[in-house]
């Protein structure tokens, strides 16, 4: 029975000893893991020290420089003494805030762009402001179409021509005019020759009973080859009258509607004209903003959405997209988006190129000295970078944490290996006695047996 229950408590003793070096190998393994967790979170604090966040510098009124974060609401809020830049997609597409969208889609030219943000023209004459917004009215602008479509009609129409031989023929407009031309032509050089011979005979001292006769018909020819010199003068011709018939049967020609219409624009212009040849040929000269330095940032707005037109094109609002609400004052955005190359910078460029007053619509210009250039953000001298202040503090508190956490853990590790080694030499001491007990034992038998 003593051998036995040696061998067994041998036996007991083994298995502990076996789970106890086990066990000492997972908390080992845990140190291991540890320590790999504390090299993570070094790593993770070293590079939030290193993180640079992207800063913007404008200037208030005084010339003071001002440092924000970087963000579209930045660039785009207007100050006097800053740089105009827009934010484009991969597409080309300018990104736009909701309430810049909003206005330029409502508006169908310049001046009513300018004037949703409060700037309207002050014009230095009322009878040019009268007359600019005559010919910006729809009705003057209906008068202006109607007669650009019947001219545009005359062009396509198609004209009967009887021939010497009395053969009627269908012409094209290009080649009814040349003929018409060279018809008018030869009556006008007919009818100057009589007029010089007349003038002649008159010289001589000879009576002309027909002199008047005779100057009429030179007047008439005249004006009827003038009506065909050009191509575009004989287009006009056609479309300034029309043939109608009374109630009585008898047909006439008079003014088409849309030739007296375009005379009452043509009076307008001419006015308009005349007295902005009082003031000089610039479009600055008529009038005056009272902030101009803002109105041409908005001017300038207008030229990179629209092109250099005044008058809205078909195609603008195919030019821009709408701006995240969400983002516009994102500092984290804009920073990734700028260097992973999904957005790009526009700067806005201002040479000293007047706009001139243009005589055929005053209302309708094409701005001069606006253009819009690429930039990378990196040579942008208002953009610069520092320290994070905000993300190095958040990981410096998350490493404290996580050091903190892994300390405990290690210090818990670190006693509980301590009992395990202490329970280990224990056994261990406990395994040598009951074995050198057994073997005692086993020599004793032996020794009876022998």
């Amino acid at each position: 029975m003593g051998l036995s229950s040696s061998q067994g408590r041998l036996l007991s003793i083994t298995a502990r000893l076996t789970s106890n070096e086990y066990e000492s190998q997972q908390i080992s393994n845990a140190k291991m893991r540890l320590a790999t967790q504390s090299q993570e979170a070094s790593k993770e604090y070293i590079e939030a020290l290193n993180a640079k966040k992207l800063q913007y510098t404008t200037y208030d009124a005084k010339g003071d420089a001002i440092v924000q974060n970087l963000t579209a609401g930045a660039l785009y809020q207007y100050s006097d003494l800053k740089n105009q830049y827009l934010l484009t997609n991969i597409s080309g597409q300018v990104l736009l805030m909701q309430e810049t969208a909003t206005k330029f889609k409502n508006s169908k030219n310049l001046d009513e762009f300018l004037e949703s943000y409060g700037f309207k023209k002050q014009w230095k004459s009322g009878s040019l402001e009268s007359n600019y917004n005559k010919l910006q009215s729809e009705e003057y602008k209906t008068y202006k179409k109607n007669w650009e479509d019947k001219v545009q009609q005359a062009k396509l129409a198609t004209y009967t021509y009887t021939d010497e031989d009395g053969n009627e023929k269908e012409l094209s407009s290009d080649r009814m005019w040349e003929i018409e031309k060279s018809s008018a032509n030869e009556r006008y050089m007919t009818a100057l020759s009589e007029y010089r011979e007349a003038k002649n005979m008159q010289m001589s001292g000879n009576s002309v009973d027909n002199m008047q006769a005779i100057i009429d018909e030179v007047n008439a020819a005249k004006n009827e080859y003038s009506a065909c010199i050009t191509y575009q003068s004989w287009l006009n011709s056609q479309a300034m009258y029309e043939t109608t018939t009374d109630e009585e049967g008898n047909t006439y020609t008079k003014f088409s509607e849309e030739y007296k219409n375009m005379e009452k624009y043509n009076e307008v212009l001419a006015e308009f004209n005349a007295e902005a040849e009082d003031f000089g040929p610039k479009l600055d000269d008529l009038y005056l903003y009272e902030d101009s330095a803002n109105v041409q940032w908005y001017k300038n707005l207008w030229y990179r959405l629209n092109g250099s037109s005044t008058e809205k094109n078909l195609d603008a609002d195919s030019k821009y997209t709408i701006l995240d609400s969400k983002l516009v004052n994102s500092n984290t955005w804009l920073q990734d988006a700028l260097t992973q190359g999904f957005i790009t910078m526009e700067i806005a460029v201002n040479e000293d190129i007047p706009d001139m007053i243009v005589n055929e619509n005053p209302t309708i210009y094409d701005m001069k000295g606006i253009s819009w250039n690429p930039i990378i953000y990196t040579t942008c001298a208002e953009v610069t970078q520092a320290d994070d202040d905000i993300t190095i503090a958040k990981a410096e508190a998350e490493y404290e944490r996580k050091t903190k956490e892994i300390s405990a853990k290690d210090d818990k590790l670190e006693r509980k290996i301590k009992l395990l080694d202490t329970e280990h030499n224990s056994l261990q001491t406990e395994y040598e006695s009951v074995q050198s007990a057994m073997n005692k034992n086993v020599e004793r038998s032996f020794k009876a047996f022998s």
